[in-house]
């Protein structure tokens, strides 16, 4: 059987995922429990309809609670994902209060099927009159560094290309944090920081080529290569052939 997979945006949405929920058809008068990959599939199935809400009830413990709704059998038309948050019921809608009410009858053993069902109906009824959830801001598009950031940046990493350092580092002396230096400076350059660092090594390394009397292991160690391999590799990525070949051409072009 194919595993489904739910949707990345899903998951952004709802916080926590639902690991248990029911499914209640009132023309058969059933509530049937679900979980795992039947309960993967009626989330996947609601997400991809635009068919899936959610309503916040009182509570101090317990999981996101699926309550898909089905005329038919196997063919859910709609889902609500009850979710405990801290509170007090009188500050919230009676949808909220028929949320709590649910829950606690589905935990109970055995449940009321009579009582669940007519309880999970007057929560579907109640939810259609909620205000719809305002819009999720949209995330601001990353800046570029300024003129003051973007000299500060690379004259500490020209600084620290043979001994190395953490982007942690750049940032700091920029003014930012981590994430939103990394950002910026993709912004600004065009390249990550990692790319950068290793395009500077490599250019530093053409030019300390142009002595032969320097060897390949010492050009590596001095532009921030740990290993010659590393270095052979990444700079004919950068340049198309590896340092060896370079040199030798260039000697050649020289005399």
């Amino acid at each position: 059987m194919q595993e489904t997979r739910m949707r990345p945006d899903m998951s952004a949405t709802l916080r926590t995922l639902p690991s248990a929920g029911v499914l209640v058809a009132p023309p058969q008068g059933t509530v049937t429990a679900h979980t795992g990959p039947v309960l993967d599939r009626l989330l996947d199935t609601l997400w991809s309809r635009q068919a899936l809400d959610t309503i916040d009830y009182a509570g101090t413990s317990g999981e996101p609670l699926l309550v898909a709704y089905c005329n038919e059998p196997g063919r859910p038309t709609s889902g609500l994902v009850l979710r405990p948050v801290p509170g007090s019921h009188d500050d919230m809608p009676i949808a909220a209060r028929l949320a709590a009410i649910l829950v606690r009858l589905l935990e109970q053993h055995p449940a009321s099927v009579g009582a669940s069902l007519e309880v999970a109906q007057a929560l579907r009824l109640a939810s259609l009159a909620l205000p719809p959830a305002p819009p999720q801001p949209k995330p601001q598009p990353a800046r570029q560094l300024a003129e003051w950031q973007r000299v500060q940046a690379v004259a500490y990493m020209d600084h620290h290309l043979a001994d190395g350092f953490v982007t942690a580092d750049v940032a700091a002396r920029c003014g930012m944090s981590s994430s939103r230096f990394s950002a910026a400076f993709r912004v600004s350059f065009g390249i990550s920081v990692r790319q950068w660092v290793i395009h500077r090594r490599v250019q530093l390394a053409q030019r300390m080529l142009s002595n032969e009397d320097v060897t390949l292991e010492a050009v590596a160690a001095a532009c921030g290569f740990s290993e010659q391999c590393h270095f052979n590799r990444q700079f004919a990525r950068v340049v198309g052939v590896p340092p060896g070949t370079w040199r030798r051409r260039h000697s050649t072009m020289a005399a």
